[in-house]
């Protein structure tokens, strides 16, 4: 798949890509029924000539994953009709990004965090740079990332943990100043890996 875009066609390409990989294939889908119901959105934008990822840095007013970077979204509500609704929402409210903004690209797998967190991934495109209204009690800063360090696999260490009686890998990526870790980063590794690898 192509990284560089000399046109809005080669978006429109990778857009398109993503759709038809994520409806062709089956999610993974996860059983913690005592774990907090949560929902994310893997937000994809054209800058530079290339797919840039959406992605805050937390304030330390936050209850959880201080001073982390993440993806929009948040915990689910009741009055969410669905785990979309709840990442469309929160992204809203976060940084000011409108559903109506963003182009609905599919689904991704569920995880689970060490937080206690079942975390459902979405991903949207925006066909232009946002104008953030950022919430200042949980957001620090916005960060756009091009996605080609994650599907480089460009980190610059990674670490094993045990968690559930399971090892996993986490990544730690160097963004500038910022580092992308933990969850975020498992995510978008492996977004690369299955869906434009194949593995």
């Amino acid at each position: 798949m192509n990284m560089q875009f000399s046109s809005t066609d080669d978006f429109n390409a990778f857009k398109n890509y993503i759709t038809g990989k994520l409806t062709g294939r089956k999610k993974r889908t996860i059983d913690f029924p005592e774990y907090r119901k949560s929902a994310v959105m893997i937000l994809f934008m054209e800058k530079e000539g290339q797919p840039h990822v959406i992605l805050t840095l937390r304030t330390d007013k936050v209850s959880t994953h201080k001073g982390q970077v993440s993806f929009p979204g948040g915990g689910y509500d009741s009055t969410d009709k669905n785990f979309l609704d709840t990442a469309l929402r929160e992204t809203m409210e976060e940084v000011g990004i409108a559903q109506e903004e963003i182009e609905i690209l599919g689904e991704f797998d569920e995880y689970i965090s060490i937080m206690g967190f079942h975390v459902y991934v979405f991903v949207g495109a925006l066909g232009k740079i946002p104008e953030y209204i950022v919430c200042k009690d949980e957001i620090d800063e916005m960060l756009e990332v091009p996605f080609s360090i994650f599907y480089n696999e460009e980190y610059n260490k990674c670490e094993k943990i045990t968690h559930q009686g399971k090892e996993f890998d986490v990544y730690f990526y160097d963004y500038g100043k910022t580092t992308i870790w933990g969850m975020t980063a498992r995510i978008l590794t492996d977004f690369a890996r299955k869906i434009f690898k194949g593995e």
